[in-house]
């Protein structure tokens, strides 16, 4: 990279990770589980995707991107298992949209 580039294919934050899942639509994310095993997980954040009755009673985006920031610990919707999972940041290997482009993550955190 030149002279302060960054490279886009880095994801350094919680925060970051969640805009780029939300903006995507669809992604797969590798990361690694509570009991240490490798998951691919294919997920969404879009509504348009998730069945009405798993859809939260409210959303707050002001209180979801302030509790990303504090625990790294996002929520996405799993589009094979039809719920809800959590994604602590600090475990995710990459996310790969639909078009087979990674994003590593790089906590900077």
């Amino acid at each position: 990279m030149a002279g302060g580039e960054i490279d886009s294919d880095i994801i350094v934050s919680a925060v970051q990770f969640w805009k780029k899942v939300y903006d995507e639509k669809e992604v797969k994310i590798k990361f690694v589980t509570k009991d240490n095993r490798d998951r691919l997980m294919r997920c969404t954040l879009d509504f348009t995707k998730i069945p009405e009755e798993d859809h939260p009673k409210s959303v707050n985006v002001e209180k979801i991107l302030k509790l990303i920031q504090v625990n790294k610990v996002m929520n996405v919707y799993d589009l094979d298992k039809l719920g809800w999972r959590s994604v602590p940041f600090d475990r995710v290997d990459y996310l790969e949209n639909r078009r087979g482009r990674r994003f590593w993550a790089k906590p900077t955190e």
